[in-house]
């Protein structure tokens, strides 16, 4: 009598989910790390229109206004902006008769702080 041995033996298949397992962890990985990629770059392109928006409304009102310190931003719930405005100094000649304004806007980022600035340097009045 002949018995077929049509099939998988246990080992077979253990092994087969074991391999499937690895590589389904590395796909999970990797687009684990894409979904990350994607946040952060979403949230500093955000803290960078925000930095654009609130230095042409500094121009706009003909670079004048005081300092302000950790705005929060109506739209974008978690961002925040300072502004601070600066006698300019060179370097190489000194102080001039210009000024220099610096937009920095925070946000949280898995619990820590990030930040994005720009600044433009205006001459006095």
């Amino acid at each position: 009598m002949k018995i077929s041995n049509k099939g998988f033996t246990l080992i077979e298949i253990l092994v087969s989910i074991a391999i499937l397992s690895i590589a389904m962890l590395g796909i999970m990985s990797a687009v684990s790390s894409g979904i990350f990629g994607i946040t952060k770059n979403k949230n500093l392109t955000i803290a960078m229109l925000i930095a654009q928006s609130q230095m042409n409304r500094f121009l706009i009102d003909n670079q004048r206004g005081p300092d302000l310190q950790d705005e929060p931003i109506q739209d974008y719930p978690g961002f925040s902006f300072s502004r601070t405005i600066t006698r300019y100094e060179n370097a190489m000649i000194g102080p001039i008769d210009a000024y220099k304004v610096v937009i920095t806007v925070k946000w949280l980022e898995r619990q820590q702080e990030r930040s994005y600035s720009i600044s433009y340097i205006y001459p006095k009045r």
